[in-house]
């Protein structure tokens, strides 16, 4: 005669069989605080960024950003209105704010703005021009490789009021990406950084130890100068600091551009030529 089990002795033996056969459910959480911190408010919810890098914490008078990066509050955002639940929308642009109370829900876009310093990193166009253009580029990039005439149309149109930085940002799958950034610094050592940069995007394709040196020959460099320049540790160097700062300012993939400090999203030369309008009625 067969007996029938329970509902809780079947969980009961399922969990037992599982226990059994993984014993590391056994193992222990091990935790710490790692930080703690007095909010201004009593927080009602909070939403987690979708990369991760920081938390939004709902109050009744405001939104305060905690990045997990710098374990701090770093930003707030006044509320005019009392609201108790917080969503972030998956584009991560959108925070939805609900009142359970009051049967209202509103949408707050939020953009974030970073502080690129241009560091040690060559200027193509007017030095002491107000606005600057940041660009995070890679030299064996297809789509970086697409952008750069943009980019020389840009300050083509804006002479005297656009500048464009270059932060390296050669990713491993591309194998001569970081000896071409390097090159291109080097090249700067001779005022050729512009024509070298140009020469390297248009032959993105064709990039490898032979090509590199004749790309330089090309631009008119002295090639005793460039050997000597390009075998200096401080380029490379200064590669990785680009790397770095990428990654602080949250670049995902390249090209990666920023106007203001602003992400850019619309990299046609309306679009672009937008945002430097908009920056030079800041200035």
């Amino acid at each position: 005669m067969k007996r029938l089990l329970s509902l809780p002795v079947i969980f009961a033996v399922a969990a037992a069989t599982i226990l059994l056969a993984n014993p590391a459910a056994f193992a222990k959480v091990e935790w710490a605080e790692i930080n703690k911190l007095e909010l201004g408010d009593k927080p009602l919810d909070i939403a987690i960024a979708g990369d991760g890098s920081s938390a939004y914490i709902l109050g009744k008078k405001d939104i305060q950003i905690y990045s997990f990066r710098e374990n701090k509050i770093t930003d707030t955002i006044e509320l005019k209105e009392e609201f108790d639940q917080l969503a972030i929308a998956p584009d991560g642009e959108n925070l939805l704010l609900a009142s359970s109370k009051d049967k209202k829900l509103s949408v707050i876009h939020i953009s974030q703005t970073f502080t690129i310093d241009i560091g040690a990193s060559p200027v193509i166009g007017q030095k002491n021009a107000p606005v600057a253009v940041f660009a995070f580029l890679d030299f064996q990039c297809p789509y970086c490789a697409r952008i750069f005439p943009t980019l020389e149309q840009l300050l083509d149109k804006y002479p005297k009021d656009v500048k464009l930085v270059i932060k390296h940002f050669p990713l491993r799958m591309h194998k001569f990406a970081e000896q071409a950034s390097v090159a291109a610094l080097a090249a700067e050592k001779q005022d050729k950084y512009r024509e070298m940069t140009k020469i390297l995007f248009n032959n993105f394709n064709k990039l490898n130890d032979q090509t590199i040196k004749q790309y330089a020959q090309e631009a008119g460099l002295n090639m005793a100068e460039f050997d000597k320049a390009a075998a200096d540790p401080d380029f490379k160097n200064q590669v990785n600091q680009d790397i770095r700062l990428g990654t602080q300012v949250k670049v995902r993939g390249v090209p990666a551009l920023y106007i203001g400090g602003k992400p850019v999203k619309d990299r046609t030369i309306e679009a672009l030529s937008q945002m430097v309008e908009e920056e030079l009625k800041k200035k």
